[in-house]
């Protein structure tokens, strides 16, 4: 039996989540318990398979000692932290419309901030991608600060539409964060970020508005800094969606006012690498015209989960800890199948999480003016073409070969369209050599049979059938 699996038979085709503080004064005052922290690998959640028979149970954390990361060939740049969507609340018990476990809101965020002061290497910053109180009043600020006061490492933080329900021109966010504006930018190592405020003020619920102003201000500071990486840190996700089994935020939120035109700039620039967005409580990926477009859970909300870049010259790779408190994971997490008024109950706990490949996968950085790096196709809409092979060392690796350059989206299926790997491969010239082998899958497991490779660049893709023999 062959150590690798052979294939025979290549065919191309195309392929259209009483009250507060029930927190210890060690977790709030105290220095920082540096409790032990998540790895990534025993967080992992494989792709979900839901039936009746077998509801969703998410994986516990297995939380013992801090675990360091295996550093890659080239050390890291530096490590920033993501969480979103705390919504603290000065009173208030479980929500079941929307499954937030207000109740232990600051003992969860609280839990966050001791989790990533734990990691091993230290982070860098920290983002707070809004909505870090839930009605915008000065108490719930008061708790917020004395929480994430706790962070032993700078915080970066975006407002959310919750944080300004006072109306108040926004000003308890900014005596929050002790800035004047709640947009700005600022560098690290080369990188360039840029946070983005699209609240109207004074709030209207239904209402997102990236307004002129905001999208001439992102232009100037695109321009003040041209051939840097750039990251766009946003409270909005800036694609909608088109569907959510928690809530429905095509009607709900059919107002994104500015946002096409925003995204347009965004591609213009040729530099902006991915954008990182909180308020839809759950966890997505996708890639829009070259740019990662990154929705981040919120921390009381379904299987709690934290985010984690580390940032290299070339590539940025995204991976996720659950949170080490395993009693407030269980009690985040218990409340997904009580959701009511959800538009599929069956669908949500699954959707919160989000699969492994939504949560865990690698951007690549490439050259943008010389000096930074862009993810923007020179040759929009072509369709690309792929073929798989085996080489001569058993490695099974696919050829994606098209006149576009972008970010090639490569997963691996099974003839029940269950994806069973996926990466994301930057292409630069007219052919893509991809090792599957390596990058996509253990496929020496896997048993014999067909399997499909299917490549997606610019939203255009092309499948090409594997059998797989023993």
């Amino acid at each position: 039996m062959s150590k690798h699996p052979v294939f025979v038979g290549v065919r191309v085709f195309s392929a259209g989540l009483a009250a507060l503080l029930a927190i210890s004064a060690a977790a709030l005052g105290a220095t920082p318990e540096r409790h032990p922290s998540v790895a990534d690998s025993a967080g992992f959640l494989p792709p979900s398979v839901l039936d009746e028979a077998h509801p969703y149970v998410p994986a516990r954390p297995a939380a013992a000692h801090p675990v360091e990361k295996k550093i890659d060939d080239k050390l890291e740049l530096f490590i920033f932290a993501v969480i979103g969507d705390s919504h603290i609340r000065f009173a208030g018990g479980p929500d079941s419309r929307y499954l937030k476990d207000m109740e232990d809101a600051p003992a969860i965020l609280a839990n966050y901030v001791r989790d990533i002061n734990a990691h091993v290497p230290a982070v860098n910053f920290a983002v707070h991608l809004g909505d870090l109180t839930d009605l915008g009043t000065h108490e719930e600020f008061a708790i917020a600060k004395q929480v994430m006061d706790s962070l032993v490492c700078p915080l970066r933080p975006v407002l959310g539409n919750h944080d300004n329900f006072q109306s108040d021109h926004k000003q308890g966010w900014l005596d929050f964060a002790g800035i004047p504006s709640t947009d700005y930018s600022f560098d690290v190592q080369g990188f360039h970020f840029i946070v983005i405020d699209c609240t109207l003020d004074p709030y209207v619920t239904p209402y997102v508005d990236c307004s002129a102003g905001l999208r001439a201000w992102v232009t100037a500071d695109l321009a003040a800094n041209p051939g840097k990486p750039t990251i766009v840190l946003s409270h909005y996700n800036m694609w909608q969606r088109p569907w959510n089994p928690m809530f429905d935020t095509t009607r709900v939120y059919a107002e994104y006012r500015g946002m096409p035109e925003l995204r347009q700039i965004l591609e213009n620039s040729g530099c902006v690498v991915a954008v990182i967005n909180g308020h839809v409580h759950a966890n997505r990926m996708e890639v829009h015209n070259g740019i990662y477009y990154i929705d981040v859970g919120a921390t009381l909300v379904g299987p709690p989960s934290i985010r984690y870049f580390y940032v290299y010259p070339d590539k940025i790779e995204v991976a996720y800890a659950y949170i080490s408190d395993r009693h407030l994971f269980d009690r985040v997490t218990a409340l997904c199948p009580l959701c009511t008024d959800c538009f599929d109950p069956s669908l949500v706990c699954a959707f919160i999480d989000g699969s492994r490949e939504q949560k865990q996968f690698t951007i690549p950085v490439a050259p943008c003016g010389g000096s930074g790096v862009t993810t923007v196709a020179s040759v929009p809409g072509e369709r690309p073409r792929v073929a798989v092979r085996r080489d001569a060392d058993g490695h099974i690796r696919a050829l994606v070969s098209s006149e576009a350059t972008g970010v090639v989206d490569i997963s691996l299926d099974d003839v029940r369209g269950r994806c069973l790997g996926r990466c994301n491969v930057w292409k630069g010239g007219p052919d893509l050599d991809a090792d599957l082998t390596d990058d996509l899958a253990d496929l020496d497991h896997l048993p014999a049979g067909i399997y499909f490779v299917r490549a997606s660049l610019l939203g255009r893709a092309a499948t090409a059938k594997m059998v797989l023999i023993r």
